[in-house]
């Protein structure tokens, strides 16, 4: 194994730590990490079940059990797509739209609290490092 193959899988680990450390902020604000990213996507404008469910890598079905889920809580409402009467779009609702800032903030606070965790100097380059991961799953995203 090479030391680039030991770092690459030591990467992925750090990955799904941050991921956890997300997660548990995101549940404590009521919002389980499926509807955080669901009511996410919604909120960017992706709001039909089968584009919600490429994005989240699940099957449709798997999207509308989350989706019901929201709606039933009052954070989306779903509508009737008007160039296609077969299709259910989403739309965030007020309550939604706060459901996400809190928890946003929260998850944002966790990194915070994680990036303390580095030298002063090094804290911009950590969040520098989420951004080009940003920017590499949005063109992965655009080519699907």
């Amino acid at each position: 194994m090479t030391t680039n193959e030991i770092q690459t899988r030591g990467d992925a680990v750090t990955v799904i730590g941050l991921s956890r450390v997300i997660e548990i902020a995101v549940n404590e604000t009521g919002l389980t990490a499926s509807q955080f990213r669901a009511l996410s996507l919604v909120s960017a404008g992706i709001t039909s079940s089968g584009v919600i469910a490429r994005f989240l890598a699940v099957r449709p079905p798997t999207v509308t059990t989350v989706m019901n889920g929201l709606v039933e809580e009052g954070l989306v409402d779903r509508i009737r797509a008007t160039d296609d009467r077969r299709r259910v779009d989403y739309e965030l609702t007020e309550q939604g739209a706060g459901a996400l800032a809190v928890a946003n903030d929260a998850a944002d606070a966790a990194l915070g609290r994680l990036a303390g965790h580095l030298p002063d100097a090094r804290q911009p380059a950590a969040f520098d490092g989420i951004a080009l991961w940003r920017s590499a799953l949005d063109t992965a995203r655009q080519k699907r």
